[in-house]
C-alpha cells in the first residue's frame, strides 16, 4: 500500500470519529426530550424568533427558579418554551392574514411579541392539577381547552396533559392572545372534559371554580394522594369538602389507619379499618377532620364546623357512587 493511501484512510478513520463523538450528531435531544417543535404552529403572518427551547425534570428550576418544585409535585416530564414575533415582510404583503392576528400591527402599535410556554404534565388530572394551584379563584373561564382564564397580557388555558401560558408583550390596545390560544389548543392532543370528580361535589354553598387538585401530600400528609378540595361558605362557617382516589380499596384503608394513627387518643391506630366506615381524626397540622370511606374513595370535611357540613359530607359520598358505574 503506498503512503498516499495510508494518509487517505487514517483521514476517513478520524473523520469518522469525529462524527461519532460530536454532539450535533443525530442521537436525539439530551435527556431523550422528544423534539417539541411540532407543538407550537406555523401561523400567517407571525414567525418563531427564539427557540423552541426544552426544560426537563432537572433543568426546570433554570427556567422558573424557586417555583419548580411546585410543578414536579405534579409529575412534570417537559417545558417547551417559544417566543413568536410578527413577521414584518409577511405583514406588509400578504394581505389575507387573520385580521384578529394582524390587527395589533397597526401604526402605532409598536412591536408585538408573545411568549408560548406548554408544560408536560404526567397525565391530564396533573395538568389540570397544576392549573388549579395558580389559577385565581372566581376567574370567568375562557372556553379553550379544558378551560382557560385571561388577563389584559396573558393567558393561561390547560387541555389533556399540558398546560400552556401565553404572555404578550406589546401591541397593548389590541390582544392577540385569544387566537393564538385557539390555535395552539386545536393542535395539542388530549381529553377537552374536566375531571369527572369535580361533578360530585355538592353545589350548596360552593365557592365557584376555587377547587384545588393536590397529587401528593394533601393535607400536608405524605400518605394522602390524588386529592380534590372545595372551599364552601355557608351558614356563616368556611370549610372543605374533599376527595381522595386511593388506587384500590386497600390503599384507601391504607391511609385511613396512618391517618387514625395521628389521633391524640391512645390506641385510635390500633383498630382494623374494613371497607367502608366513617371516623373523625384529631390531625395535628389541621385540627378535626371528618372522614368517610368506601372502596377506592376517601372523602370528607376539614376546617370550620356547622350544621349542614355533615349533610353535604353524606352527599358527596352518595354522588361518589357515580364514579363507579
Amino acid at each position: 500500500m503506498s503512503i498516499l493511501a495510508m494518509q487517505r484512510g487514517l483521514v476517513a478513520l478520524l473523520a469518522l470519529s469525529a462524527a461519532a463523538s460530536s454532539p450535533t450528531a443525530t442521537q436525539g435531544e439530551p435527556g431523550g426530550v422528544p423534539k417539541v417543535s411540532s407543538l407550537f404552529p406555523k401561523i400567517e403572518g407571525w414567525k418563531i424568533s427564539d427557540g423552541p427551547t426544552s426544560y426537563t425534570p432537572e433543568t426546570l428550576f433554570e427556567f422558573i427558579d424557586g417555583g419548580a418544585e411546585s410543578f414536579l409535585h405534579f409529575d412534570f416530564q417537559d417545558l417547551a418554551s417559544a417566543t413568536y414575533v410578527q413577521d414584518a415582510v409577511r405583514r406588509g404583503d400578504n394581505r389575507k392574514s387573520s385580521r384578529a392576528l394582524q390587527g395589533s400591527s397597526s401604526a402605532g402599535a409598536g412591536k408585538v411579541e408573545l411568549t408560548v410556554d406548554i408544560y408536560h404534565h404526567r397525565d391530564a388530572l396533573r395538568a389540570f392539577g397544576m392549573y388549579t394551584q395558580e389559577r385565581p379563584a372566581g376567574t370567568a373561564p375562557l372556553p379553550v381547552g379544558v378551560e382557560g382564564y385571561a388577563g389584559p397580557d396573558y393567558l393561561e388555558f390547560v387541555v389533556g396533559p399540558y398546560y400552556v401560558k401565553l404572555l404578550q408583550s406589546g401591541g397593548k390596545g389590541q390582544s392577540v392572545l385569544r387566537p393564538f390560544a385557539d390555535k395552539l389548543a386545536a393542535g395539542l392532543p388530549g381529553t377537552r372534559e374536566p375531571p369527572a370528580v369535580l361533578q360530585v361535589f355538592p353545589d350548596r354553598g360552593k365557592r365557584v371554580r376555587a377547587e384545588k387538585l393536590a397529587a401528593r401530600d394533601f393535607l400536608g400528609q405524605s400518605f394522602l394522594h390524588d386529592a380534590v378540595a372545595v372551599p364552601y361558605q355557608i351558614a356563616g362557617a368556611s370549610f372543605r369538602l374533599f376527595v381522595v382516589e386511593g388506587k384500590d380499596s386497600a390503599d384507601v384503608r391504607t391511609m385511613v389507619q396512618r391517618y387514625r394513627a395521628l389521633a391524640k387518643a391512645a390506641g385510635a391506630g390500633a383498630d382494623a379499618v374494613g371497607p367502608q366506615g366513617s371516623a373523625t381524626v384529631k390531625d395535628p397540622l389541621n385540627g378535626e377532620v371528618v372522614l368517610q370511606w368506601k372502596g377506592r374513595w376517601l372523602w370528607g370535611a376539614v376546617d370550620q364546623s356547622c350544621a349542614e357540613r355533615q349533610a353535604l359530607v353524606d352527599e358527596l359520598g352518595r354522588n361518589l357512587s357515580v364514579l363507579d358505574k
